[in-house]
């Protein structure tokens, strides 16, 4: 890590920051933002199967089986499962298909709302030439699902990228239903999507928007700069 003088200027200081950083070969997503017709807004709803029942308080083999009486009830649907992942050094996202999975890694600036938003939207873009024409989509995201539910301006340009294709296999004859699932109660589909998530290897190039950028950026500045006060505060330096 480089020093610089605390006498310099900031834009000198976060200049060394940046450098030191991962912010060197990104992408940031564009801010443009597009509008359905009033009289044609994609409209989107899920399923919640585990209402009313208190996760704390509720034993794992009892959200398994509510979750098989839905998928019973579905049972015509196909079912696929998506999940993201976050932790040091490793963003991901996993799609779980009936005889397939597909797992991408991300740039470590993305949010792990950010990276479950994607793999939904490449889930439904490999559903597009399916012979299929009924699928269920579950996600254990709540937050990813409420920002689709909610059509504004300020809405990831992911989500609404996930809603314009929506509405393309809508018109094209599909029929989709999405589904809110439990993480770590035993559903299958759900803990193999969470595990290639965490193990993604294969790097997905995807524009990162800057709202993650910005909440990497302050957390990297946060971290180095503490660092940079200790070894300061210290004689010996290996930094």
């Amino acid at each position: 890590m480089l020093l610089v003088p605390l006498s310099s200027p900031f834009y000198e200081r976060a200049k060394v920051l940046k450098h030191d950083s991962d912010f060197s070969n990104i992408t940031i997503q564009s801010s443009e933002f597009f509008c359905f017709p009033l009289w044609d807004i994609p409209q989107f709803s899920f399923l919640n199967p585990f209402s009313g029942f208190d996760k704390s308080s509720t034993a794992p083999a009892a959200f398994h089986q509510l979750f098989c009486q839905h998928h019973y009830h579905y049972s015509s649907f196909v079912p696929i499962f998506t999940d993201g992942s976050k932790s040091d050094g490793h963003v991901g996202c996993g799609v779980v298909f009936p005889s397939d999975t597909l797992s991408y890694r991300l740039h470590n600036c993305f949010s792990v709302f950010t990276a479950e938003l994607v793999e939904i939207f490449h889930a439904l873009q490999e559903i597009s030439p399916s012979n299929h024409r009924d699928f269920i989509i579950y996600t254990d995201s709540m937050s990813s699902l409420r920002a689709i539910s909610h059509y504004d301006n300020r809405m990831p340009a992911v989500a609404l990228e996930i809603l314009s294709i929506l509405q393309f296999l809508r018109n094209e004859g599909f029929n989709m239903i999405f589904c809110w699932v439990l993480s770590h109660v035993g559903i299958s589909g759900n803990e193999i999507a969470d595990s290639i998530a965490k193990f993604a290897s294969f790097f997905l190039s995807q524009d990162i928007p800057h709202s993650d950028i910005k909440k990497s950026l302050v957390s990297h500045l946060h971290t180095t700069c503490r660092k940079i006060t200790i070894c300061r505060l210290t004689t010996n330096c290996n930094l």
